[in-house]
């Protein structure tokens, strides 16, 4: 399904796993979002980071949390 344009409006210009932003890659943009779906394209959203040196960050800031 196309991106509709919705996630523009609901986007995030900054994205922090660990705060609950998730991020839509066919969207390419940052969403505070509940669900898992994407609103506007309808595809998984991702919920961790993507390379090590970020997922090693997340794990120091959820062990301080």
């Amino acid at each position: 399904m196309p991106c509709r344009n919705i996630c523009t409006r609901i986007g995030s210009s900054f994205g922090y796993y660990s705060t609950g932003i998730k991020y839509c890659r066919r969207c390419e943009i940052y969403l505070f979002h509940d669900g898992y779906i994407c609103p506007c394209c309808k595809r998984p959203l991702r919920t961790s980071p993507n390379n090590r040196r970020g997922k090693e960050k997340l794990r120091t800031k959820q062990v301080i949390q």
